[in-house]
């Protein structure tokens, strides 16, 4: 059932990549009435900065990404622990240039609690608290070509989310 909506996630990054404006009318205007977040002033900067994107290439789906972003949801799942450094104290950085093989620019979103791929999409993106909104900047990063998504069982959260991203290998 998580690979239905990992695939469903990457469907909606993919979505806001290649048509920033129309992701805006299609999901961002009814996600942020519905959650009460119209005055809300990342969502309100969401809007602005996708009026702003230009459209890029979407993200295409890769096995090793996704096994070291698994490794990482897991890891943090079983321990109920938050952020990039994995519980043996390696970073994301290494996990993803070591064990993935990544080249380039890379990084990772990670999201927690949130079950539906909109929900994780559009928390992603708001990045709300977030002030430098490092997650909405990670998803419209266009040197980016390469996802793995994992969504696992959290211990305090319920759910996580990791996303891997990676430029070229």
């Amino acid at each position: 059932m998580s690979q239905d909506k990992e695939k469903e996630v990457l469907k909606l990054l993919n979505l806001v990549r290649t048509n920033p404006k129309g992701f805006i009318k299609s999901h961002v205007n009814d996600y942020l009435k519905s959650n009460n977040m119209t005055q809300n002033s990342y969502a309100k900067s969401l809007q602005t900065d996708l009026k702003k994107t230009e459209k890029m290439s979407a993200l295409q789906f890769s096995a090793p990404l996704t096994k070291v972003a698994r490794m990482h949801a897991v890891d943090m799942g079983e321990l109920g622990t938050v952020g990039h450094t994995s519980s043996d104290g390696t970073p994301f950085s290494d996990r993803l240039r070591n064990k993935a093989k990544a080249k380039g620019t890379i990084a990772e979103n990670c999201d927690y609690g949130n079950d539906e791929p909109l929900h994780i999409v559009m928390s992603l993106l708001i990045d709300d608290g977030i002030k430098s909104l490092g997650h909405r900047k990670n998803i419209l990063e266009p040197s980016f070509h390469w996802v793995g998504i994992a969504i696992e069982p959290h211990k305090k959260y319920r759910i996580s989310c990791v996303m891997d991203f990676a430029e070229k290998f």
